[in-house]
């Protein structure tokens, strides 16, 4: 058995080659596996995919040509030649999946994942696994986020202490999972309806269609006057944004940005609000899975695999590419 990245994660044994969230490989696999809807997760390329009905709603949400697509459910079970492939809740956003492989050995590979209940999802859970690929976004000690609940509460007053105030809010946070907490956060915790950009608007919709509640919210279309509080991609956030705000309300203009990272500037406040895990809630779930060997990728990957050999006493190495196509493997058992 070999796992290895090209683009993306790839696992050979039995003779079968699975690709999971692979970007623009030129080397093909017997099947390919998009565990969620962030566009570094998956291929515009023409080779059929699986993934699970709700991420393929949401990038065709992005980009309406995506096609060649099937989908299963979460924790439903699929043959794939030799291999029996799940995806299993991931707690990262609508439809994602820690990608689950019976074969030859017993894979789990968690991509983007939350180990940690939020206002949309359920935690993902760990499982008994031969191999464990965690990604490691957050995978240094000085990551440790706070409870979700206070967060939300943090946020709900600062909104509501702005808008009495007679100020504007702006929220940034990315179109497709973090804009849809934030939605939810404003009804619930500042009881406000928010103006909602026309790409947070078209994903809002897509999570409702599969049942998430967001509560009320207004597409921006030249109706400023309309709500408090927008919310608005971070991308589309620029210096010339406030200044052209304050000229259209004749109001003051105050900036929030929701993410893990502890520090964005340009904006007027930072809110811990993450949809991965922190370093304890990655070695919680290392320790959990109780694999026998666990391969690292993302962020502080090597950092982290040194930790789960010093903490957990599991053989660990990072996952990593070398010149961008060469490859590093490790082979195991």
């Amino acid at each position: 058995m070999r796992i290895f990245l090209d683009s993306g994660i790839r696992i050979q044994q039995n003779g079968q080659l699975l690709a999971i969230d692979s970007k623009n490989s030129k080397k093909k696999a017997d099947a390919v596996l998009i565990s969620h809807a962030h566009s570094d997760h998956y291929s515009t390329g023409k080779q059929p995919a699986l993934t699970t009905p709700e991420t393929l709603a949401l990038i065709q949400n992005n980009r309406p040509s995506f096609n060649g697509c099937k989908t299963i459910s979460l924790h439903h079970k699929k043959k794939l030649g030799k291999s029996t492939v799940c995806f299993h809740n991931a707690g990262h956003i609508l439809g994602s999946g820690l990608v689950h492989v019976e074969s030859e050995k017993n894979i789990l590979v968690t991509s983007d994942f939350n180990p940690v209940e939020s206002i949309l999802f359920s935690a993902a859970q760990p499982m008994p696994c031969d191999v464990l690929v965690i990604e490691t976004t957050f995978g240094l000690p000085q990551y440790s986020f706070p409870d979700r609940e206070k967060v939300h509460e943090e946020m709900g007053n600062w909104i509501k202490q702005n808008v009495k105030h007679k100020r504007f809010v702006v929220l940034a946070g990315y179109a497709t999972g973090k804009a849809q907490e934030l939605t939810k956060i404003c009804n619930e915790f500042a009881n406000e309806i928010p103006l909602v950009h026309e790409k947070v608007f078209s994903t809002n919709k897509v999570y409702e269609k599969f049942g998430k509640k967001l509560g009320k919210y207004i597409e921006l279309n030249h109706n400023l006057q309309d709500g408090n509080v927008l919310i608005m991609p971070p991308s589309l956030f620029d210096k010339n944004l406030i200044p052209a705000l304050e000229f259209a309300l004749h109001k003051k203009i105050v900036s929030a940005f929701a993410s893990g990272w502890g520090h964005r500037s340009g904006f007027d406040k930072v809110f811990p609000l993450s949809d991965h895990a922190d370093y304890n809630g990655l070695l919680k779930f290392v320790k959990q899975c109780e694999p026998k060997q666990v391969y690292s990728i993302h962020g502080f990957a090597r950092e982290f695999a040194h930790a789960v050999q010093r903490k957990l006493k599991i053989p660990a190495r990072a996952l990593g590419e070398k010149n961008q196509q060469a490859l590093t493997e490790f082979g195991f058992g």
